[in-house]
């Protein structure tokens, strides 16, 4: 039986349902056709531009639409569900105990080592800079999971020699029932609590990647996250616990030519390189790896000066809390872009916060969330003494900003929110504020003040 051998001898002869056509579904059918010749199984998804793939033509395939797929789902023996599918509000109706994903099934029977990294926020800066690490050291390694490579797409190019670090999304955890040999989690704030009902349904969904961890495994968590600590308390599993503060827990790697912005950034690069010495990574190739990586876009992202202002892009920004770490990242932040999909996190302790930010002047707000942040901070019980203005569009914002902001000094645009509302995700943010940027650098943004009142 060869290594890779056991993951298609557990799928061999059961009736299965891929639910969600995305990269993962795509993935999980490529896989199913490749080492399971002939087998038939079903694709489902609520697009029926989906379901007619052209990829998905040559398959033993039958189609069903996502309303057709939940009648019909007593007929199958497992489910494996895409990431993005909420099921809080389906009625499975008994069958939830069917429902895995690529994730759960990797972690089960991947034939190598697996590292999985999540966290609210810092999960991709980490897994990326922990695969650096790993190839720097030479080793056969793949980055997959919530970092836009699925983990069945590399399954048939893995051996016991590989490395594989998984990025892993509450979305990817929610069913899983395996943990990986080394696990990380960086920090656990609200977010997604649309999708998944509650902070505790989340933060149980996250806790996922140590729940079934033995004593042969690892996880490395912050020292100084309470909401960690006490979701480890309810289900943290049995590896060893190694706790880390930042970069003064690795006296012997040098943290100055580290090129992401912000202390936030430097201690999830202790936490990774803590990772790494339970793989027997020599320090030395671990400090070739901190000066050679590069930062990922869309995380502080110089993105260029326009009369003598410096712009930072931050679109990765998503929760109040990733905006005030990138404020306190900076120096001199004078002006402040953010507002985007409003998901009712509760925002006055962010408000708080701004109104305490000394450097702070001028505080620009997009729909939906600047909505409510700007009636916060104009409140009595927050006293923001600096400028505000409501803008409808990131252009009018980067228009204010130019205007706004003095010479010598930062802007940063950080939403703290999604970025749905108005687009794709944030990378298309974050591409379109670089845009901006570029253009008033060419002289093509007029300058003035444009928005609106609430």
């Amino acid at each position: 039986m060869t290594p890779n051998s056991e993951l298609p001898r557990f799928l061999e002869g059961k009736k299965i349902l891929v639910w969600g056509l995305g990269r993962e579904g795509r993935a999980t059918a490529e896989l199913l056709h490749r080492f399971l010749p002939g087998q038939p199984f079903a694709v489902a998804d609520r697009s029926p531009q989906a379901l007619q793939a052209a990829e998905l033509a040559a398959l033993p395939v039958d189609r069903y639409e996502e309303a057709e797929a939940l009648r019909r789902l007593p007929e199958f023996d497992l489910i494996l569900k895409a990431p993005g599918i909420p099921t809080r509000r389906l009625a499975l109706d008994g069958q939830a105990g069917k429902v895995s994903c690529q994730a759960d099934l990797f972690l089960r029977f991947a034939p190598c080592p697996v590292i999985g990294v999540t966290g609210t926020k810092g999960k991709s800066t980490t897994a990326s800079l922990l695969a650096h690490i790993c190839r720097s050291a030479g080793r056969k390694t793949f980055l997959v999971g919530n970092i836009g490579i699925p983990p069945f797409a590399v399954w048939g190019d893995l051996d016991p020699e590989s490395v594989v670090v998984c990025e892993l999304s509450s979305y990817q955890l929610e069913f899983v029932h395996s943990s990986p040999h080394i696990a990380l989690w960086t920090n656990l704030y609200p977010e997604h609590l649309n999708y998944h009902g509650s902070f505790d349904a989340y933060a149980s969904a996250k806790s996922r990647i140590a729940r079934w961890q033995s004593k042969r495994d690892f996880l490395v968590y912050p020292e100084d996250d309470p909401k960690v600590a006490d979701r480890l308390e309810i289900d943290g599993g049995s590896a060893k616990r190694m706790p880390y503060r930042g970069p003064e827990d690795l006296p012997a790697i040098d943290f100055s030519r580290f090129r992401p912005l912000g202390r936030h950034n430097r201690k999830n690069a202790a936490a990774a390189l803590l990772a790494a010495e339970f793989l027997g990574i020599p320090a030395s190739i671990m400090q070739e790896a901190i000066d050679s990586f590069s930062p990922l876009p869309h995380r502080l992202e110089p993105t260029g000066r326009v009369r003598g202002v410096a712009f930072y892009n931050d679109s990765i920004s998503t929760v109040p809390e990733s905006a005030l770490v990138a404020l306190d990242a900076l120096p001199n932040v004078r002006t402040l872009i953010v507002g985007g999909q409003d998901r009712g996190l509760p925002l006055e302790g962010f408000a708080r916060a701004l109104a305490a930010c000394s450097s702070l002047r001028t505080v620009i707000l997009l729909p939906e969330t600047g909505l409510r942040l700007g009636a916060l901070l104009r409140g009595s019980g927050v006293r923001f003494s600096g400028d505000l203005f409501f803008v409808e569009t990131l252009e009018a914002a980067v228009r204010t900003a130019i205007a706004e902001t003095p010479e010598g000094s930062c802007c940063l645009f950080s939403p703290a929110a999604p970025s749905y509302n108005a687009y794709r995700d944030f990378e298309e943010r974050g591409d379109h504020f670089r845009e901006l940027i570029r253009r008033a650098q060419k002289g093509e943004q007029s300058v003035g003040r444009q928005g609106f009142e609430p």
